[in-house]
């Protein structure tokens, strides 16, 4: 099959935007991950009580 600069061109720039915010789709997954992992840990527990820092 003969690729042409345009049909090259074309799936270079669908591609940039993947490569771009793949880091911060890596990061949302990993901060959602460790988030259920917490939530699992403390099931049945009670939540702390925050503390006023003045």
């Amino acid at each position: 099959m003969k690729t042409t600069f345009f049909s090259e061109f074309l799936s270079a720039a669908k591609e940039a935007p993947r490569l771009y915010f793949a880091p911060l789709i890596g990061a949302a997954r990993a901060i959602k991950a460790e988030f259920l992992r917490v939530e699992e840990e403390s099931d049945g527990k009670a939540p702390l009580t925050p503390t006023a820092k003045h």
